[in-house]
């Protein structure tokens, strides 16, 4: 499959780098300095203007199978994906930002030739939203078009998941999938002995419908939210419109004037503040300490790493920093900030999704571990009874859909043809795992 992608960027570049190990990738941009740093990637790179429609053609542009424009310009991106479909391209997806083209985290927009509109802060504060739902929860991911859900949070002092794994009550329908401690994580076997403890990261499959009994059994169920957002840009425009509907206690900080007075109209439960979020007199009256979230999703990465420390020391709960560099997550973490997501990782994951279609991957970490999920075919390996035990050390199995219906498994259950089985393995398993999928019979 041929796959063609303008604009080599943070998420240009991720999308090369992910998708050239199995496809045909052509890559174009006009900075020679991005052009340069896919070089030792097996994709072709061409240096030029993502907009000239005979550059595009004599790049080949008519024979890809999938277009992505995902340079720093909604228009070009717009050009681009309008170009490819006049050429004959059935599948395009643009990346675009300004709210006058798109109001929601994506959006079809076939009539105008553009399959697909994509913008990176509305699905980022749409993920943020959806972590919200309990306080210890660092991600959530949907699983099987939300039948599913991957949940990552973690052990507070009084929650009834401290112990060993063996003597683990989860919430029906809820199975440890990995714990993460520090640099490591645990796929835990049968036989392991290992102790939960305070401080982890649990990572849990479970059935969409068993997640409020989860947030029931370990007491976070009643909490109620108070939030501060810091910046009143696209993602805190959003962030604080859906949360609204959450009936949560809001206040967003905006430096400029112009902007809080926008917000005050649109934003009619959001208490709005004209002032800097690094001013400490400004937040400390506000009482940052007594929230239970800080969002810090300015766009400067430094500033809002410098927010979420003050908001951390003076005593708010949980802290989560947008990060437009997705290599400042680690730093952001390892300084204190509970969760730093970026905009750009979350778009990487999402066209990824929509280009592998059925196989669905995400990444947890920083290439620590990846869920996978599969169809299983006629023969393959993994059917029949007992297919947990079938995982190698290192992965294990996750999820079965099997229709409509989630199966979380036990050490018995049978995985038959048609299912789509969800797998989280470490990296250097994968290749030990996909063979399980083929189409043969085992030896």
């Amino acid at each position: 499959m041929h796959i063609f992608i303008t604009g080599a960027g943070e998420v240009g570049f991720h999308l090369a780098r992910e998708l050239s190990a199995a496809y045909d990738v052509t890559v174009i941009d006009q900075s020679s300095k991005a052009c340069e740093r896919l070089e030792g990637i097996d994709a072709k790179v061409l240096q030029g203007n993502a907009a000239n429609a005979q550059l595009l053609i004599e790049a080949g542009i008519q024979d890809a199978e999938i277009v992505v424009a995902v340079t720093g310009n909604d228009e070009v991106n717009i050009i681009t994906c309008i170009t490819a479909s006049h050429l004959g391209v059935d599948r395009t997806i643009a990346r675009v930002s300004n709210s006058d083209y798109i109001d929601q985290p994506m959006k079809d927009r076939k009539q105008i030739g553009i399959g697909l509109m994509i913008c990176p802060e509305l699905v980022m504060a749409e993920r943020i939203v959806t972590d919200l739902y309990f306080p210890s929860m660092i991600e959530r991911r949907r699983l099987a078009g939300g039948k599913g859900e991957l949940i990552e949070l973690v052990v507070g002092e009084d929650m009834p998941l401290i112990g060993t794994i063996e003597n683990l009550d989860l919430a029906e329908n809820c199975k440890l999938a990995a714990i993460k401690r520090g640099e490591e994580i645990l796929i835990p076997k049968k036989e392991d002995t290992i102790s939960i403890k305070t401080g982890d990261r649990l990572i849990l499959t479970c059935d969409a419908k068993s997640v409020p009994k989860l947030r029931r059994q370990i007491h976070e169920d009643t909490a109620s939210h108070k939030v501060m957002i810091v910046g009143g840009g696209v993602v805190g425009f959003y962030l604080a419109k859906w949360l609204e509907k959450m009936d949560f206690d809001l206040k967003l900080v905006e430096i400029d004037n112009v902007r809080c007075q926008v917000l005050a109209e649109e934003l009619p439960e959001t208490l709005i503040l004209n002032g800097d979020g690094t001013d400490i007199s400004l937040i400390k009256a506000e009482n940052v300490g007594s929230m239970d979230v800080v969002f810090s999703v300015t766009g400067f990465d430094e500033k809002n790493l410098l927010c979420s420390l003050l908001a951390k020391q003076l005593g708010a709960d949980k802290i989560v920093a947008r990060v437009d560099r997705s290599d400042y997550i680690d730093l952001f973490e390892m300084v204190g900030v509970d969760h730093a997501i970026s905009p750009g990782r979350v778009t990487v994951e999402a066209v990824l999704r929509l280009i592998r279609g059925s196989e669905e991957v995400i990444v947890i970490g920083k290439d620590e571990a990846e869920v996978l999920e599969f169809r299983v075919e006629k023969e393959a390996k993994i059917l029949g009874k007992n297919a947990a035990e079938k995982m190698p050390k290192g992965a294990i199995l996750g999820m079965v859909m099997r229709g409509s219906q989630p199966i979380i498994p036990t050490a018995d259950t049978e995985v038959k043809e048609g299912d789509r089985v969800f797998i989280l393995a470490l990296p250097q398993v994968l290749s030990k795992v996909k063979p399980l999928f083929s189409a043969e019979k085992a030896a």
